[in-house]
């Protein structure tokens, strides 16, 4: 039986998810052809349940990924103005980050140990440490790092002819940000959403809190779509008239539960299919602790009743959570509007501790003052030497003593550990950053898949795992098999090398260059 699986050439060069996919073997694959092969009368293991073989098949899977596998694994993101970033779900270790130039090429940036963003503990004037009350509990509140500590829920984006009016939730960063949502009307896709941000708040000491914030909302308002409009739109624009709308209305508060990531206000059906369904977080009892409403043209400052808010009741965690809703009713817009949309605003959120903690406090969560000043300094390596004279170094005319780790412009680097994040020096503030990374392997179904040649490491890996914890069974068939688990293990390794004679020589024959002092 061959491999290809009747594939024609058609298939496979019109499929993108196919594309490189013949040198690796799923891991599902591995585990079915090792119950055939290797377990049975007569064969290496008399008896295995499938458990056992998927377990240490994925052990397996998981240890040569660290340091057999090659690292396919990489994120780009633009590092925003905090200056950190969160590091991937499945990460395990990085193998590389790198800062990318206009044309495409990556600079290497280094690591740092000089420096660290450590738990900051609140201090009484005198030094003693401070257990008080009327705390700030929550971090990046006021938006001054943007999305930082923010789960944010998707948007949709509506498909006209203009391109398509995003529904969505943008945070802005610095003095100004805030959280923005923008919310179009769209008849076939839920006619309406409810877009929300939330973070989880450790509730395990605070017995009350008060909190409080701002808002902008939009009134019910009417919309003329003019004769022009309807002729610029696509097919299905909903013709000129007089349209009502019913406004935005912005809720902020405790709940127990996060928020559902369905955001649609109704059911969207089509031919049979349910595409979305409402959602929960509209309700009113979605806030089963207790909230804030601005609506219908409210804006300003408010504060929950003047009153606290009991968590006594909570051990855990809860979800502060910030939504908006727009609620079109049918026949507001019809297919394809463009012209029919709302934003609505919230910032300076404040949520202070009532009761004294009687644990440490951080000044500034996730935020010490050593992470500050390593944001805000202007690095020395940014004002190092453009090589033109040697002005800079105290022995003029000479280079003695220079660190190496210290000789470059691209800017450093320190995982944040605590916090789940890289931070950066200031230089790299809005470049476009690389993160190669290893991973184990395992997180979905598609991605534990293993080279072809690593497959024949695998199976011995897999064979030694349940032979190992197997009673009865006479060492020396142990120890054989260990030998030739590392045997196929190097050998994996030293293919995956991909090392190319060709390449060996071009380098080699820059090492015949002489180096002139």
């Amino acid at each position: 039986m061959g491999y290809l699986n009747g594939k024609t050439d058609l298939q496979y060069y019109s499929n993108k998810g196919e594309y490189g996919n013949y040198q690796f073997v799923s891991l599902e694959d591995i585990i079915n052809q090792f119950l055939v092969v290797y377990v049975g009368d007569e064969k290496t293991i008399n008896k295995a349940s499938r458990v056992d073989v998927a377990f240490w098949a994925q052990r397996a899977l998981a240890e040569l990924s660290f340091d057999t596998f090659r690292s396919v694994k990489a994120q780009q993101i633009k590092v925003p103005p905090s200056l950190s970033m969160i590091l991937p779900k499945d990460y395990v270790n990085y193998t590389k980050l790198s800062w990318v130039d206009t044309a495409g090429v990556k600079h290497p940036i280094y690591p740092t140990s000089d420096t660290s963003n450590p738990y900051e503990i609140s201090q009484n004037t005198d030094g003693s440490y401070l257990f008080d009350s009327n705390s700030e509990i929550a971090y990046n509140f006021d938006f001054l790092n943007g999305a930082d500590g923010w789960t944010s829920s998707g948007g949709i984006v509506f498909p006209t002819a203009n391109g398509g009016l995003n529904s969505s939730v943008k945070i802005t960063s610095g003095n100004s940000g805030k959280v923005n949502f923008l919310q179009g009307a769209y008849s076939q896709y839920g006619k309406g959403t409810c877009l929300y941000t939330y973070q989880e708040i450790d509730a395990s000491e605070l017995s009350s809190v008060s909190f409080s914030g701002e808002a902008t909302t939009e009134a019910a308002a009417s919309v003329t779509v003019s004769d022009a409009q309807v002729l610029a739109g696509p097919n299905g624009q909903l013709g000129a008239g007089l349209y009502n709308t019913p406004g935005t209305t912005v809720r902020i508060g405790f709940s127990s539960t996060p928020p559902s990531e369905e955001i649609t206000m109704y059911d969207y059906t089509f031919n049979g299919v349910t595409y979305s369904t409402p959602t929960p977080n509209s309700d009113i009892e979605f806030f089963d602790i207790g909230y804030i409403e601005w609506t219908q043209g409210e804006s300003g400052s408010k504060e929950y009743d003047g009153q606290a808010v009991d968590l006594s009741g909570y051990s855990g965690t809860v979800y502060f959570v910030v939504l908006s809703i727009a609620k079109f009713v049918e026949g507001d817009a019809g297919n394809g509007s463009i012209y029919l949309k709302h934003t609505s605003t919230v910032d300076n959120i404040s949520i202070t501790s009532l009761n004294t903690k009687t644990s440490l406090t951080e000044v500034n969560p996730g935020l010490s003052s050593t992470f500050s000043s390593y944001n805000a300094s202007a690095l020395s390596e940014n004002n190092n030497d453009d090589y033109e004279d040697d002005i800079y170094w105290p022995n003029e005319g000479e280079r003695y003593g220079l660190d190496p780790q210290r000789s470059q412009v691209n800017g450093t680097f320190y995982i944040d550990d605590r916090q789940g994040k890289i931070n950066f020096s200031s230089n790299i503030s809005g470049k476009t950053v690389i993160l190669d990374y290893i991973s184990d392997s395992l997180g979905t179904d598609g991605e534990m898949q293993v080279h072809k040649f690593a497959e024949e490491a695998i199976y011995k890996w897999i064979t030694y795992g349940i032979l190992s914890t197997k009673v009865n069974i006479p060492e020396y068939i142990v120890q054989r098999t260990k030998k030739e688990k590392f045997a196929a293990t190097r050998q994996a390794k030293l293919r995956l090398s991909n090392i190319k004679l060709h390449e060996i020589t071009q380098i080699l024959r820059g090492k015949s260059k002489q180096i002139k002092h």
